[in-house]
């Protein structure tokens, strides 16, 4: 068994739900308000039976794992963990139960926290970092929020430390608290005469850490390795502390460093986080989507802070994120901008960001000269795929006649030059469509299809024996709903042996949830082998059609042979349809 099914097997679905909304009892489900969308009328339905919920209004559905994630804007790990934690399950960043190991990792860094904090708070070692945060604005208060630290310029004071709390070189290696020299065998200290920023998930836990020289040497900033509780592209500076005003204010600012994280918040702009000076990730991007619909990034002015800028956006635009440029021309960096000009300007500024497109138009017209013949084709070299991600065709339009403006390009030229390069690129797509039957509406046959689709995932996802019967008797393309087969497949490949079916796909897991809450038909082979006869007379009613078409291009060319081989055909086919009726029937009775 999964250690998610584990999991969800100790948890009561109704009983989590009730701490967020009020349930009444209705037949053998709860409903309530859902808490996903504004809802009046009771639309939100709990089943206690299959541990289930889905919203009839806004079709949000799933099991435990996927209602924490969406009512707390959690990854799927994220709600593991949290989960875990109320049955007393550990998981490791793996999503797998920890041995032990990880709990104590996690037990190892929030002493080295508290351990730094006191050695800059408490003692005379943290004198002169105290005056330089100080000097940099940095309250108390701020200290206390974030944890700040320093490590000693000692080789081996914090491995001493850890010794004398019964902490393994091992475990001191494997966090990357110390370096070992394989030269000389010796180890030593990583972070040495440093300011320490703890870099801390949103559980509270210290994952790692980030240390800052006090002077200009270099490299002024050093980080924790990646270890079994640490990847630096999976986790956000400052979230930890931020995620509430993030969340209530709809809006992230992305800043670089962790000083501009903590200073921006200490300023009273506190829905910022830090992407801690490396490439933006879809991890972080996802994270900022579940809790935030507007993202602005306001890195560093300097040429590496412009590639930043456009890389981390491309990531955030590609899950989906609306992304705004945030640029200013004097000062370096956030934290240098707000100690001189203060929040409310930098507000103003944040305010006035540029949507990306607005971003890259600018910057790409100040960078060719779209007068000329070749600065025009490396404009739209770079731009042109860029506004075939926006798709709304009135905005596209919008942005194209700017530039027929800005380049005094006649309007109908550059519209045949963004065509060109779209048709040079558009996927073909091959869509198979429903011919319309004689004896039914096309509305009615489709609408009949997806019911009979919908029940034969019904059987598949209720008992492996249905499933096997579907296996045995049909191919995977009887489903036409895209995420009908999807499901269906992953089922095929599901083992079973490991525990029930279970998806982290959040669209799946809604349509799972959905047709197990709302279908009622029965669980019986002879229902089963019903649903499949009348799929299947679906099928051979359409291949029918099909064939009444080619006849009819048969008689007009005047082609004898191909005429009676597709009567002969069609006869065949309805005889066929024919018997599926017969023994429809005689299921029924």
């Amino acid at each position: 068994m999964s250690i998610s099914q584990r999991i969800k097997e100790k948890i009561d679905i109704v009983d989590l739900i009730s701490s967020y909304v009020k349930l009444t009892r209705s037949g053998k489900n709860y409903i309530g308000l859902c808490p996903f969308h504004n809802d009046h009328n009771p639309s939100f339905t709990v089943s206690p039976e299959k541990q289930l919920f889905y919203c009839f209004g806004c079709k949000e559905g799933g099991d435990v794992i996927k209602f924490l994630m969406k009512i707390e804007h959690l990854s799927y790990r994220e709600a593991l963990v949290q989960l875990g934690r109320r049955v007393g399950i550990e998981i490791d960043e793996t999503g797998e139960e920890s041995n032990g190991g990880i709990r104590e990792f996690y037990k190892v860094n929030d002493l080295v926290t508290r351990y730094f904090y006191y050695i800059l708070m408490e003692t005379q070692y943290g004198k002169t970092p105290r005056e330089y945060l100080a000097r940099r604005g940095i309250k108390k208060e701020t200290i206390d929020t974030f944890r700040l630290g320093y490590a000693i310029a000692s080789w081996n004071a914090l491995q001493k430390f850890l010794e004398r709390k019964g902490i393994s070189l091992e475990t001191q290696e494997i966090l990357g608290l110390i370096i070992n020299d394989k030269e000389t065998g010796k180890t030593y200290d990583r972070f040495r005469d440093r300011i320490i920023f703890p870099i801390i998930d949103i559980t509270g836990h210290t994952l790692g850490f980030g240390g800052r020289v006090l002077d200009d040497s270099l490299p002024k900033y050093i980080n924790t390795p990646e270890t079994p509780i640490f990847r630096k592209g999976q986790i956000l500076y400052g979230l930890y502390q931020t995620r509430d005003e993030i969340m209530k204010k709809d809006q992230a600012i992305i800043v670089e460093g962790y000083m501009d994280c903590i200073s921006l918040y200490q300023a009273g702009i506190k829905n910022v986080v830090a992407s801690m000076g490396t490439a933006f990730t879809r991890e972080q991007g996802l994270a900022l989507k579940r809790i935030a619909k507007d993202i602005v990034i306001a890195f560093d002015t300097d040429t590496a802070g412009d590639l930043a800028v456009i890389r981390g956006a491309n990531v955030l635009r590609e899950v989906g994120c609306s992304v705004r440029i945030a640029r200013w021309s004097v000062f370096k960096d956030p934290d240098e901008f707000v100690r001189n000009q203060g929040p409310i300007v930098f507000l103003d500024i944040i305010n006035r960001a540029k949507p990306f497109l607005d971003y890259m138009l600018d910057l790409l017209i100040n960078r060719y000269d779209i007068s000329t013949l070749e600065g025009r084709v490396q404009f739209f070299q770079e731009f042109f795929p860029l506004l075939r991600t926006e798709p709304r065709v009135s905005v596209q339009r919008a942005y194209l006649d700017k530039i027929a403006t800005l380049g005094k390009i006649p309007p109908e030229i550059l519209y045949r030059e963004f065509d060109v390069f779209y048709i040079s690129r558009k996927k073909e797509f091959e869509v198979t469509s429903i011919s319309a039957l004689s004896w039914m509406q096309r509305e009615d046959i489709d609408a009949l299809r997806e019911r009979l689709e919908r029940q034969l995932l019904f059987f598949a996802l209720n008992d492996v024996k249905f499933l096997n019967i579907i296996r045995q008797l049909l191919q995977p393309d009887i489903f036409t709903v895209k995420e009908y087969r999807e499901i269906y497949e992953r089922l095929l490949q599901w083992d079973f042996d490991s525990g029930g079916f279970e998806t982290e796909d959040d669209r799946l897991s809604s349509i799972i949830a959905q047709i197990n809450i709302s279908e009622q038909i029965e669980l019986s082979e002879n229902t089963l082998y019903e649903t499949i006869n009348r799929l299947n007379g679906i099928i051979l009613q359409k291949k029918k059609e099909e064939l009444i078409k080619e006849l009819e291009l048969a008689e007009k060319s005047g082609d004898v042979e191909r005429t009676k081989e597709l009567a002969s055909k069609i006869q065949e086919l309805t005889k066929e349809i024919f018997s599926i009726g017969e023994r429809r029937m005689s299921v029924n009775g």
